[in-house]
């Protein structure tokens, strides 16, 4: 009960009470000063004029507790000056929360609407969920099986690569065959061609047969003295072939034909680089009498080999040695010669594969004192004279 009196503003109220007794009183003396002397105001009796400032006075009294009351409290301002604002507020306000009631009960019955969608959402969800459960495990079960074939594909094309391979390997090899083949059936085609110009006449050269050779030592070569050369082999190579029938005059001989083409390497080399070279004339096909030769003009770097007289082989013979055993060994012993010169760098001959030969007399001499010698013997291989590149290789036999 006492509680309201603590919500008093007491200071407005006294302040009130003690502008009203000001007024009033102020009122009061103005009214008294103002009978006593009997002043009128617009031609008013006294007694009228009292009671017009008495009026007055009232209107004093309200307009001062009204500014009072409006300079102390706003809300006191605001209930006189914006009441009218306020209530239109206070209306629009209601307005606004009506409307607002009328939303929330349609939100209430959108909720309720909304719950029941909720539901079935949550429901649909759920079979969503188990059937993305489900997808899932397809998935892993695809991505299982799709792995194990990609495993299969990256095995499949390892063994496609290795088969590729394989297969151009054997394409390759098909075409080396082919090409075999080809060549053998051409050589093949030579040979019974060979065969049946040998079966109806002479045969003039074979196949890779030295028909000439000779060494050019000029510190400057022309393509001239290389011409010059080739011919003068050529006319070599003409007087050993009319001398194998029977001594022809060479000049009834066909010279042989050269290949342009290797004429042409031969004086490229020897024009740009010349020095000691041995050029050799070869047949390139066998040839029967009465028919060109057909030949290839070679050059190979000619260079010293073995000096003359330098010892190549020697070997010491006990007496008594079997003559058999004697010739085993020479034999060996010019086998030996023959493979170590053709590596040192003495060109074989291209039909019978050897680099040189001996004097049959001296050999036999040879191997008819050392089996006749009653005591140890020393056999030593000498070059007879300087070997060059082009051979052929010369020895002799000397015995100590």
């Amino acid at each position: 009960m006492f509680e309201i009196f603590h919500d008093i503003n007491w200071i407005l109220l006294g302040a009130l009470i003690i502008v009203s007794a000001l007024v009033s009183w102020a009122g009061d003396v103005i009214g008294m000063k103002l009978g006593k002397k009997r002043i009128t105001f617009l031609k008013i009796r006294p007694k009228y004029t009292s009671r017009i400032i008495s009026v007055l006075t009232g209107v004093g009294i309200a307009i001062a507790t009204i500014f009072v009351l409006s300079a102390a409290s706003e809300q006191v301002r605001t209930a006189l000056f914006s009441m009218q604002v306020i209530q239109r507020q206070l209306i629009s306000t209601r307005e606004e929360l009506k409307k607002n009631e009328e939303s929330m009960g349609r939100m209430e019955i959108d909720l309720f609407q909304s719950r029941g969608d909720l539901s079935e959402k949550e429901a649909e969800l759920r079979q969503v969920e188990e059937k993305l459960d489900e997808g899932m495990k397809s998935l892993n079960e695809t991505r299982a099986k799709l792995a194990a074939m990609t495993r299969m594909r990256d095995e499949t094309e390892a063994e496609q690569a290795v088969l590729q391979k394989e297969k151009d390997k054997l394409l390759a090899e098909s075409k080396k065959l082919d090409a075999s083949v080809k060549a053998l059936k051409a050589e093949s085609e030579s040979l019974k061609s060979g065969i049946q110009r040998l079966r109806e006449g002479r045969i003039a050269a074979f196949t890779g047969e030295i028909l000439a050779q000779g060494v050019m030592t000029d510190s400057i070569i022309t393509t001239q003295q290389v011409d010059q050369y080739i011919n003068r082999l050529r006319s070599e190579a003409r007087a050993l072939l009319a001398y194998r029938f029977g001594g022809k005059d060479p000049e009834s001989v066909r010279l042989p034909e050269v290949a342009a083409e290797s004429a042409a390497k031969v004086r490229e080399r020897l024009t740009h680089s010349p020095g000691r070279w041995l050029l050799r004339l070869t047949a390139l096909g066998n040839a029967v009498e009465g028919e060109a030769v057909q030949a290839q003009i070679e050059a190979y770097r000619s260079r010293l080999i073995y000096r003359e007289n330098q010892l190549l082989y020697s070997h010491t013979f006990e007496p008594d040695t079997p003559r058999h055993k004697i010739e085993e060994t020479v034999f060996q012993a010019l086998r030996s010669l023959n493979q170590k010169a053709a590596n040192d760098g003495v060109l074989r001959d291209p039909i019978s594969g050897n680099v040189g030969s001996i004097d049959t007399g001296e050999f036999i001499t040879a191997l008819d004192k050392i089996s006749q010698i009653k005591s140890s013997i020393k056999l030593e291989i000498l070059t007879a004279r300087d070997i060059y590149s082009e051979g052929p290789l010369r020895v002799k036999f000397v015995l100590n």
